[in-house]
This record gives structure tokens, C-alpha cells and sequence, in this order.
């Protein structure tokens, strides 16, 4: 590891204002595409896709990787890091090292060995108290890297999280829920032996639902996912390669959109079983969930030459069909001066979210922050 940060090629970041905000009618279909357990070298490659798409997406990132912990093809994945903030995607919290911390026999443990063993859900979340540090460890071991990295409009490490494994919510104070089977204490959850009662759930699922009230109650939000865009059958020899093309993802979310879908999710580890999307703020918002290794050319198939590919007719697809793509920290529309906001209505502001008290006009004096009267700020 030591000689592969010798090696690493220095990395310039250009801070400017990437992150441009966009004015849209509350009922817009909106799509946020999210990329789970990079940066690996793959992540370039994808980012170069999703720019010729003209979107944006939010990265979920352990930065294990960037120090050759992550047992992937990780030997460019500072600079493409660095090329993910350059291009303004958004840069949020996945823990450090995706947890394997805790996939150990005692002796050995970590990425190599839990490849190994093949036991990633079992027993993942142990200790709320030590397992809440590596979400702070993860940002850091990145700004240790890339010091300026926090100047950047897109960098939301502090402010936005991912449970590793979990389908967790933490977005209002109502919008909220956890994967109570997403883990287990013994058996994989593909195991056929595996079950998971909700009302009792596994010692592990508890665990993450209070990494999940810490990380709420230190005002980051916790961003679950309503779609998993995977391959159809994992124990195929090249599952990357059995992912679904554009029209059928079109197809898909057509089917979930306004349905809360996390309560319904298959498997039964991928579901937020409580949770409650009864404030409105989810409505035509669809959150999809996928991940950088699935698009490169390697063991699990040729997820470069032929996933790259669907990103640009997914996103074709889906703006015919009346949906447009954005970044999760407009998960609430962003405050503007000089509308009229009604009762219904939500905004995020200084990443927070707030929700209307009183319908009004908006004025550049009247910012959520300042005019408790107009807004409740949702925790």
C-alpha cells in the first residue's frame, strides 16, 4: 500500500461553482441517480458517461479505496475522486470501509478477507459508538488527500450519508425508516436458511438503526434508495452483463413512482420495512440505486462496453417519459426569493430542509433560517 501512494500521480482540484441550482414546479418526476462503494478506477470511465448524458449524480464513497484497502481496481481512484468533484456530481458519505471492519475472524478482516469468506452482511454493525466513527474517518482520509476538497459547492460528506447495507432514511423528522433485515447476525440474507422477523429484526439492523438517530441528531441526512439498478441474477458468471437497458428501467420506475416502494422491495434485506412517507416530501421522486463496478470491463462482465451505454438511453428514455435528473441535496427543492410557496411545499436551505407554516410570497429578507413563522425546519 505504502508504494502505491509513492506512485499516486498529484491531483489538482479546480474549485469553482459547479453545482448550479435549477428552478422547477413541485410536481416535477424527478430522478436521482446514486452510485454506491467508489472511487474506483471505473468511476472515471462513468463520470465521462454521465457528463455525455448531461446529468448529474450522487457518489456514496468509502475512501478505502483511495489508500488500496478496497481489494477493486483501485490504483487511479484519488484522481478519479478528483475528476468527480471537478465535474460537480455530488460527493456524500458511504463510512470508510463499507464496514468490513467488522467482517473478521478475529484475526484477519477487512475487503481481501471478507472477499474471501463472502460474509458482507453478517454481523456488520456491531458498535453504534465505534462504527459512527468511520463515517468521520471517511472524510478525513479524503480531505488528507485532497486537502481542499471541502471547499468545493458538491462535497456533502458531512452533511449527507449512506448506511452501508441499508436501506435507512433519515430526511424529516416524519421521513424516516430502516432496514430492519438488512443484515443478519449468522447467516447470509441469500442464505435459503436466513429469515428476519421486523418486530424483532437482528442485533446487527438494530445497531445500524442508532448509527442511523446519531447521524440524524448530528443534522446529516440519511438518503435510502426506492430502486436497485443490478444485475437481474448475481450467480450468473458475468452478472454486470445482465443489467437492465434503458426502456426497461423506464418501465420499471413507472411502476413505483408514488408507491413508497422501500416497504415492498425485493429481497427482503433491500426493503425500509417502516418506513413513512406520509409528509409528502416523496412524492414523484424516485431514488435509484447502483454501483461503480458495475460499470467496468472485469470479473463480473463487460459492465464498461455495454452499461456504459444504457446510462445515455436511460436518461433518453426517462426524459421523454417526463422525468428529469438531479442531485440529492435538491431532495427538497432549493429556497428561491420571489415565489409563492404554499402549504404542501418543501425547500432545503443551508442543508437543511424546512417545510412551509404559512403560505407567502418569498423575499430576499425572508430566508427559512431567519422567519420561523413562515418555516419549520425539519429535523
Amino acid at each position: 500500500m505504502e508504494n502505491k501512494m509513492k506512485n499516486k500521480t498529484a491531483v489538482t482540484l479546480l474549485c469553482a461553482s459547479l453545482c448550479s441550482t435549477y428552478s422547477f414546479a413541485d410536481d416535477d418526476k424527478v430522478i436521482y441517480l446514486t452510485f454506491d462503494d467508489g472511487p474506483i478506477n471505473a468511476t472515471s470511465g462513468l463520470i465521462d458517461a454521465l457528463d455525455e448524458a448531461q446529468i448529474k449524480a450522487t457518489f456514496f464513497i468509502n475512501a478505502f479505496h483511495m489508500y488500496g484497502e478496497g481489494d477493486e481496481n483501485e490504483q487511479h481512484s484519488q484522481l478519479a475522486l478528483a475528476k468527480l468533484l471537478n465535474s460537480g456530481h455530488l460527493l456524500a458519505n458511504h463510512s470508510y470501509d463499507h464496514m468490513l471492519h467488522n467482517c473478521t475472524d478475529g484475526e484477519r478482516s477487512g475487503a481481501v478477507y471478507c472477499n474471501e469468506v463472502g460474509l458482507w452482511p453478517v454481523k456488520s454493525y456491531q458498535d453504534a459508538s465505534t462504527d459512527y466513527d468511520y463515517f468521520e474517518l471517511n472524510t478525513q482520509k479524503v480531505l488528507a488527500l485532497l486537502p481542499n476538497a471541502e471547499s468545493f459547492p458538491n462535497f456533502k460528506m458531512r452533511t449527507m450519508a449512506r448506511l452501508p447495507y441499508t436501506n435507512a432514511w433519515r430526511v424529516t423528522k416524519t421521513f424516516k425508516g430502516d432496514g430492519l433485515c438488512a443484515t443478519s447476525d449468522n447467516l447470509p440474507p441469500w442464505d435459503p436458511a436466513f429469515s428476519c422477523d421486523p418486530q424483532v429484526s437482528t442485533n446487527s439492523s438494530q445497531v445500524a438503526v442508532k448509527i442511523s438517530d446519531k447521524l440524524a441528531s448530528e443534522d446529516y441526512k440519511v438518503y435510502g434508495w426506492d430502486f436497485d439498478w443490478g444485475p437481474v441474477n448475481w450467480g450468473v458468471d458475468y452478472p454486470a452483463e445482465t443489467m437492465a437497458d434503458g426502456i426497461q428501467m423506464v418501465e420499471s420506475i413507472n411502476q413505483i413512482v408514488n408507491t413508497c416502494p422501500g416497504k415492498t422491495m425485493d429481497p427482503v434485506n433491500s426493503r425500509t420495512q417502516n418506513l413513512d412517507c406520509s409528509d409528502g416530501l416523496a412524492a414523484n421522486k424516485v431514488v435509484i440505486l447502483t454501483h461503480d463496478f458495475l460499470f467496468e470491463d472485469g470479473p463480473r462482465g463487460q459492465g464498461a462496453t455495454i452499461n456504459l451505454p444504457k446510462i445515455k438511453s436511460f436518461v433518453e428514455y426517462a426524459r421523454a417519459e417526463g422525468y428529469r435528473f438531479d442531485t440529492l441535496d435538491n431532495y427538497a427543492p432549493q429556497w428561491q426569493q420571489n415565489r409563492q410557496y404554499e402549504a404542501t411545499n418543501f425547500v432545503s436551505y443551508q442543508d437543511k430542509i424546512y417545510s412551509v407554516l404559512q403560505a407567502h410570497y418569498s423575499q430576499s429578507n425572508w430566508q427559512p433560517s431567519s422567519t420561523p413563522a413562515l418555516w419549520l425546519l425539519e429535523k
